[in-house]
Formats: C-alpha cells, sequence, structure tokens
C-alpha cells in the first residue's frame, strides 16, 4: 500500500525543488507590480422627471421669448370681488380644521 506524504512533506519538497530550480535559472521566477485600482468616478445624479419637465419648460420659455411670443397667465374668473374658489366649497375642510384646534 502507497503512503502519502503530509503536508508539511509536501510544503518542504516543493520548496527545495523552487530552490534548486532557482539555483540553476535565477530569472525563472518573475515578479509583476500590482496593477493600481482606477480611480473612482465622482457621483453625478440623474436628473428626476420633475428635473426634466423643469428643463422642457424652461427651454420651451425661452424659445417663446426669442420667438415674441407673450404668454399671460390664466387666473380664475373673479364675480363680484370675490374668488371663484371658496372654503364653502369643499365642506369637510372647515370642520376638520376646526377639530385640529380643540387640543
Amino acid at each position: 500500500m502507497l503512503t502519502r506524504p503530509d503536508k508539511d512533506a509536501l510544503r518542504a519538497m516543493l520548496k527545495s525543488q523552487v530552490q534548486e530550480k532557482l539555483q540553476h535559472d535565477p530569472d525563472a521566477v518573475t515578479t509583476y507590480a500590482a496593477k493600481p485600482e482606477p480611480d473612482r468616478k465622482p457621483y453625478i445624479s440623474k436628473p428626476t422627471v420633475q428635473d426634466k419637465a423643469f428643463h422642457k419648460e424652461l427651454e420651451q420659455m425661452r424659445a417663446d421669448a426669442e420667438a415674441g411670443v407673450i404668454h399671460k397667465p390664466v387666473s380664475d374668473p373673479v364675480e363680484d370681488d370675490k374668488p371663484s374658489l371658496a372654503l364653502d366649497d369643499y365642506p369637510g375642510l372647515r370642520k376638520a380644521g376646526s377639530a385640529s384646534n380643540q387640543w
């Protein structure tokens, strides 16, 4: 039956073989410098949908200004010096607002 050498015997045998090879041929082992790690790129956030919409609207405004187009803001119609939207239009809003003041 064959007996296998243990790890220490294998290490010693390999070490002696390497030493012997280096004695006959010193250029047998070539060492290389480690490659430097690549530089990290700075973090650049991607534009959100809101950012894209803002820039698109800004470009549209610039194009309109160059073309001489004037847009007037559309306001809600006012009747009898009253705004068209009042708290009475939202009946649950007044109750909810006064309930929080009771604390």
